[in-house]
């Protein structure tokens, strides 16, 4: 049994690589409205929590919803947003990234060596969204040819992506060193339009391409298929392992995106420069609406859920919290975002199986 977007998907005994059973009847599809209406609660809960959150910070702290700081906090959310969004394919998938601070970390980096050679910025911008890639193209293979698990395979990577940012940082006297890019043509991309940073506006852009995709194309419902029901996916005739791979390919294309912005923007790529992003990814996915087991959530769950974190960050900074203070307020979060998932899921599980 397969469930995606309010359908509910029943394989039959000895069903072929196509779908079709023995008797050559294809697999039945019922359709259930209620999955379509309790997608829609989950993502209104989201929403409100956002409009709560932002509801209290503009009575409480000063000059929140001015176009300055709103523009701030869309810029930052972009950022985590944008590996959120790779997150997304993954999570949905049934699968988790616990490298992708690693491959913003690395990818970093290599951007800036990159530009070093006065290369155009779009080239930078380009060979970042390729090294991300090439990044989770190792991670895909760890997960469907050496078959670790996705938890072991991505935590392994992550910490060697961290480690080869350090390899090959710069140094003067053997002191790692943060160079700042004097390429303009790649500082071109810190800029913005109206108040709206590029990197922002790429954001908004590629989240609403990923919700096409996984709503309308063969690759989405599938990705929806193996989060939900990896052996009934399979049964079906999907390639389970190709899923995953285009997942970890497209989650680490994000990160690697999301680091070469961030480079442009900022103007330098400290070694830490992703550090901890994957755990803040993985829990505006939680918050945003995508279960932590898969099949369930889009790209506007990611894209909710990231504005969400970003501006519990912004918030904070405006009461003047430490850093320490903001790192267990994200914890809490987290558990809290996991729980509500968790109850969620049983209670709307329950509905459906006695609907059926």
């Amino acid at each position: 049994m397969v469930i995606h977007s309010g359908h509910i998907m029943r394989v039959p005994e000895g069903v072929g690589r196509n779908g079709d059973g023995m008797n050559g009847k294809p697999t039945r599809v019922l359709k259930l409205p209620f999955l379509k209406d309790v997608r829609m609660v989950r993502r209104l809960i989201s929403v409100a929590l956002v409009v709560l959150l932002a509801a209290f910070f503009s009575f409480t702290t000063d000059a929140f919803l001015g176009s300055r700081n709103l523009s701030i906090l869309l810029r930052d959310a972009a950022y985590l947003g944008l590996i959120t969004l790779g997150m997304a394919f993954v999570m949905i998938g049934g699968g988790v990234d616990l490298s992708a601070g690693g491959i913003v970390c690395l990818v970093g980096l290599l951007c800036i060596r990159l530009s070093s050679t006065n290369v155009p910025g779009i080239i930078v911008l380009i060979g970042g969204i390729v090294f991300g890639a090439i990044c989770g193209a190792i991670n895909a293979l760890f997960v469907t040819k050496v078959k670790l698990t996705e938890f072991v395979a991505t935590l392994a990577s992550g910490f060697a992506f961290s480690g080869l940012t350090l390899v090959i940082a710069y140094r003067e006297g053997g002191v790692i060193v943060t160079p700042r890019t004097v390429n303009e043509s790649y500082r071109f991309f810190r800029g913005n339009i109206g108040g709206l940073y590029y990197i922002t506006i790429a954001w908004i852009i590629l989240t609403i391409i990923a919700f096409f995709v996984l709503s309308h194309t063969r690759f989405g419902m599938h990705t929806y298929a193996v989060g939900s029901h990896p052996r009934s996916a399979q049964m079906s005739g999907v390639r389970n392992d190709r899923i995953k791979s285009l997942g970890y390919l497209i989650s680490g294309g994000c990160a690697g995106l999301a680091a070469a912005m961030q480079v442009a923007l900022v103007g330098a790529s400290p070694t830490n420069i992703g550090t901890g992003y994957e755990f803040l990814a993985i829990a505006a996915c939680v918050v945003g609406g995508i279960a932590l087991g898969g099949g369930k959530g889009d790209s506007i769950s990611a894209f909710v859920g990231s504005l969400f974190m970003a501006m519990l960050v912004n918030g904070l900074l405006k009461f003047g919290i430490s850093t320490s203070t903001e790192y267990i307020m994200q914890g809490i979060i987290i558990v809290v975002a996991t729980a509500f998932d968790a109850m969620f899921n049983k209670i709307t599980t329950k509905r459906l199986l006695a609907r059926t």
